[in-house]
């Protein structure tokens, strides 16, 4: 994470909930029983803005990036020669298996988004279709940034559907996230194969186990999910989900309007897009700025996210600057093996014990 996205977070959580929130309640826009879920129904419209805009922002500054994707795209194709082989034929995926998996996958995709959730064809072919692009663009990013612009990526999915579809929240929300989904696991598996190749390992047998990796998780997950799960009334102070709350934020804009929403909401809508431009404009304009200023992201990622959730994390990344600082040696050893440690603990002893509640109750 480093210690600029950590205390970005950490200035926004005190500026929501120590500043911001307080005065909207006393303008009457957030129930005074407070909790999470009462609060992040207001305030994720000040931040799920700000991560919109700065990210959608970023995203069309890089785009050489996007023109580079699809020009490697042509050249690979124009480049190959009937009859040619190819070298690395043995090691590296098919093109075949692409092309039959798609023409497998593709359908049975659009045929499920027609019958859970009753989206038309025509829709689920084209969320199918911008998959496709929007993995080749992130990929690329991934490649040449090592960030994965996921947000911006599905939110401009979002204001596509949007307008093809208008006031469908689940059109909005399902189409969206099929696409996005898709850039999420194609940018982590070029991060994977990099690791591979670094370890010796082939594409072509990475592949095989990513691929039935997925259906055993799918196995796994699934179950798990309805089991912890039981009713999505339990989805709020719970389970935050903070970047859930910015794809739901997105789908009720678009397909309420902005008018249903309370004057202080859409005031924050305004503030939160505006800063968001303005940070990365400044970014640009100004790199040698960009280490003393909040990233605009994380920044809006605090008004979706419990405030204990930006403590923690600044916690623990100042402690890891500071051992950065002192040893050098000591802090590449353990830092990332420790916080990992803490992170996988807390969460299996969370789910075990959601799990045993959920089982024997109490």
């Amino acid at each position: 994470m480093g210690i600029r996205v950590a205390l970005s977070q950490l200035l926004g959580a005190l500026l929501c909930y120590a500043v911001i929130v307080p005065w909207a309640v006393s303008q009457g826009a957030i129930d005074p029983a407070l909790g999470y879920k009462n609060i992040v129904k207001w305030s994720v419209w000040i931040g799920a803005p700000m991560m919109l805009t700065a990210g959608l922002l970023q995203f069309a500054l890089q785009w050489r990036a996007v023109a580079r994707a699809f020009s490697d795209l042509a050249t690979a194709f124009s480049s190959r020669r009937p009859g040619q082989k190819d070298p690395l034929a043995r090691i590296e995926v098919p093109t075949t298996w692409f092309l039959g998996g798609l023409a497998v996958l593709g359908p049975l995709v659009v045929f499920l988004q027609w019958r859970l959730f009753e989206i038309p064809p025509w829709m689920g072919g084209l969320a199918v279709l911008l998959a496709l692009i929007i993995a080749m663009v992130a990929a690329r990013s991934t490649g040449e940034t090592d960030t994965t612009p996921t947000g911006a990526l599905g939110k401009l999915v979002q204001l596509i559907f949007g307008s093809v579809h208008p006031g469908n929240t689940t059109t909005n929300l399902m189409t969206a996230q099929a696409s996005a989904g898709v850039a999420i696991h194609a940018s982590d598996l070029l991060t994977d194969l990099k690791s591979g190749y670094l370890l010796g390992a082939r594409p072509r047998l990475q592949f095989l186990a990513q691929f039935f990796g997925v259906l055993a998780g799918t196995l796994v997950v699934v179950p798990a999910y309805m089991l912890l799960v039981p009713d999505a009334a339990v989805l709020g102070d719970r389970f935050p989900a903070p970047a859930a709350q910015a794809w739901a934020a997105v789908a009720q804009l678009l397909a309420k309007g902005v008018s249903t929403l309370h004057p202080t909401a859409q005031w924050g809508i305004f503030i939160g897009g505006a800063l968001g431009i303005i940070l990365v404009l400044v970014e640009q304009a100004r790199p040698a700025w960009k280490k003393f200023m909040p990233s605009p992201i994380a920044l809006g990622l605090a008004f979706t996210m419990p405030a204990w959730n930006a403590i923690s994390m600044a916690v623990g990344a100042v402690a890891a600057w500071l051992l950065e600082q002192k040893r050098p040696a000591l802090a590449a050893l353990f830092v990332v093996p420790v916080a990992s440690g803490l992170i996988a603990g807390e969460s299996l002893l969370g789910v075990f014990v959601a799990l045993y509640t959920a089982i024997f109750g109490g």
